[in-house]
């Protein structure tokens, strides 16, 4: 099963509300070389594993020219993809979770997968079945496009996001 979020529109009209004022002061300045463009960690998919994991990518997100609002959407949406891995991809317990972000010119990608058990992803906008349940919605919040495929094999959520401090 497969859940997608339209791509946005790139017309130039939507940065032209963008406040100048509110972009990092390293937005537009020439990253160092050594700033490694892709960052990619594999863990044992338990909570005390997927907070180090976090931890890691925020660290890898200080590195760039992101804004802090767009990194904190990003570490917001990718530690919740991760929980859903913790809580849900393996019934036995015993399971990993891949991460795999990218930053390639204006565009930060961030892929989170494992190999559980999969299942029904949840349509937007469908009430929760439990007290949680509100993950997806929350991603689907936060990101420029979110791709959510999910079958026998394991789920991936794709993440992407188009920060105003990467644009040109």
């Amino acid at each position: 099963m497969q859940r997608h979020t339209p791509e946005p529109s790139t017309g130039s009209d939507t940065d032209a509300g963008t406040d100048e004022a509110t972009a990092p002061a390293a937005a537009g300045a020439p990253i160092d070389a050594s700033v490694r463009s892709s960052f990619e960690e594999l863990v044992p998919a338990e909570s005390g594993e997927i907070s180090v994991l976090r931890r890691k990518l925020t660290a890898w997100l200080d590195e760039l020219p992101v804004d802090p609002d767009s990194s904190y959407d990003i570490v917001l949406a990718t530690y919740e993809a991760l929980a859903n891995v913790a809580a849900h991809a393996y019934p036995d317990g015993h399971g990993w979770a891949r991460l795999y972000a990218d930053w390639a010119g204006d565009t930060v990608t961030v892929v989170v997968s494992d190999t559980g058990s999969g299942g029904a992803v949840k349509r937007v906008g469908a009430p929760p079945l439990t007290a949680g349940g509100r993950g997806l919605l929350l991603i689907d919040e936060v990101t420029d496009q979110a791709i959510v495929e999910s079958g026998e094999h394991g789920t991936r959520v794709t993440m992407i996001w188009r920060p105003a401090a990467l644009r040109s």
